[in-house]
């Protein structure tokens, strides 16, 4: 009796061992099942942008290659030379080699006509009288600035050689006519403020008069003979 007890005991283990057994392993087919699944489409997301950014990149390749073509081709170059043009015309304005126009001032300097005694050079415009309205001109923006011709650039030189005034290397004498392209009003301000060139050169009887112009024409530069002969000076004589 007491074994058979025993042998029933036995049994129902086995049956609870085999049930759990059975749930452990459909929770584990099942988590293998969710896992699959999860994977695959990371790697269908995965799959799906490579694709993407492949076209992007076959794109791209394409435009430059048509990019290619064209410069082969010839069909931009005609923009290209305009391109290129235009900036060659904007470095010649800027190193001062090309005639330029547009709207400023025109200011004349004279020699006094009256002397009150003592040293008779204090009545006369020398270079450092020059040199302040060009620093002034330029503190008030001027875009292009001549004196009496001579375009005054970066490595432009203004002394005196005695009585005689040297611009560029060329003699020049009274009276001094100076053309400055810029704001008219502006450019006035700068060479007319207390204190200023106007007001220092005064006591001496130096005449400076200045006039807003609706279009003044200032010439090349012409003194650098590299550019005389790269040929990058139009209608500028030598000197």
């Amino acid at each position: 009796m007491r074994k058979n007890h025993y042998i029933y005991a036995l049994t129902l283990i086995c049956m609870f061992l085999g049930m759990i057994i059975g749930v452990q392993y459909n929770t584990v087919k099942k988590q293998n099942s969710l896992t699959e699944n999860q994977r695959l489409t990371e790697l269908t997301a995965t799959l799906k942008k490579v694709q993407e950014e492949n076209e992007a990149l076959q794109a791209h390749l394409k435009e430059k290659e048509e990019t290619i073509e064209n410069y082969e081709t010839g069909l931009n170059y005609g923009a290209a030379m305009e391109s290129l043009q235009k900036e060659i015309e904007q470095l010649r304005i800027f190193a001062g080699v090309t005639e330029v126009q547009g709207a400023g001032i025109l200011v004349t300097m004279n020699d006094s006509s009256t002397k009150n005694g003592g040293d008779s050079n204090a009545y006369l415009v020398h270079a450092e009288d020059i040199l302040s309205v060009i620093n002034e001109l330029n503190v008030g923006g001027a875009e292009a600035i001549s004196i009496n011709g001579q375009r005054i650039v970066g490595e432009s030189s203004v002394s005196c050689a005695g009585s005689i005034v040297m611009v560029n290397g060329e003699r020049i004498a009274a009276p001094f006519e100076f053309k400055a392209i810029g704001d008219g009003d502006i450019l006035q301000s700068a060479l007319k403020f207390p204190g200023g060139v106007v007001d220092n050169l005064a006591p001496w009887g130096i005449e400076i008069i200045i006039h807003k112009e609706a279009n003044v024409v200032i010439p090349p530069y012409t003194q650098t003979s590299l550019w005389k002969t790269s040929g990058l000076v139009q209608g500028g004589g030598e000197k």
